[in-house]
C-alpha cells in the first residue's frame, strides 16, 4: 500500500469539479466497501487545566464480512473553506479477518488555529483481489483551539515573572 494522500482522494472521489472539503463532507469509492466513524473527546492536559486538545477515535466498518483485508487510517487538517488541505499523518493500521469487521484507531489532535477541520480517510485492501475501497470523511474540531494560545502565553508569563521582578527592584536615582 502506499502512502495515503486525503487531498488526492478527495479529488479522485468528489462529486463535482466545484466541491470542496468542509464538515460533514462524505465520499467513499461504490458498492460495499468501508464506512468510518469518528468520535471526538476534549481531553485536559497538564500543566494548565484549561489545554483541551481533541481525543479523536475513528472506526472504519467492512461491508464485506468475512474478507479479510489490510486498512489504513489517514488524517490531515484543512481550513474552514476547504481551500487548504494538509498534509496527511498516518494515524493507524489493521486487518478485517474473518470475525472481525472493525479497524479502530485513537489519536489526539493538537490545537492548530486556522486549520480547524480534520479529513479522515480510509482505504482496504482486499485479500480477494477486490478493488480497493476507499472511505473519507471531513469533521469540524470541537475543541477550543484558542485554548493552545491562553496556555502558551500563562508559560510565558510564568518563565518571564522573575525577570520583571528584577527590574522592579531597581532603586530609582534622582539626576
Amino acid at each position: 500500500m502506499a502512502d495515503m494522500d486525503i487531498a488526492g482522494m478527495w479529488q479522485r472521489l468528489r462529486a463535482g469539479r466545484a466541491d470542496t472539503p468542509r464538515p460533514g463532507a462524505h465520499q467513499a469509492t461504490a458498492g460495499p466497501g468501508i464506512t468510518i466513524d469518528i468520535t471526538q473527546q476534549c481531553q485536559v492536559a497538564l500543566p494548565v487545566s484549561a489545554f483541551s486538545p481533541d481525543e479523536v477515535t475513528v472506526t472504519v466498518t467492512s461491508h464485506r464480512p468475512g474478507v479479510a483485508g489490510q486498512v489504513t487510517i489517514g488524517a490531515n487538517l484543512n481550513s474552514p473553506d476547504g481551500s487548504y488541505q494538509g498534509p496527511t499523518t498516518t494515524v493507524g493500521t489493521g486487518q478485517f479477518t474473518a470475525t472481525s469487521s472493525q479497524v479502530q484507531a485513537g489519536f489526539v489532535v493538537l490545537p492548530a488555529a486556522g486549520w480547524p477541520v480534520l479529513g479522515v480517510g480510509a482505504e482496504a485492501t482486499w485479500e480477494d483481489g477486490a478493488p480497493q475501497s476507499f472511505a473519507l470523511n471531513y469533521w469540524q474540531l470541537e475543541c477550543d483551539p484558542l485554548v493552545w494560545w491562553q496556555w502558551l502565553i500563562r508559560i510565558l508569563a510564568i518563565v518571564t515573572r522573575p525577570f520583571s521582578a528584577r527590574t522592579s527592584r531597581i532603586p530609582h536615582r534622582d539626576t
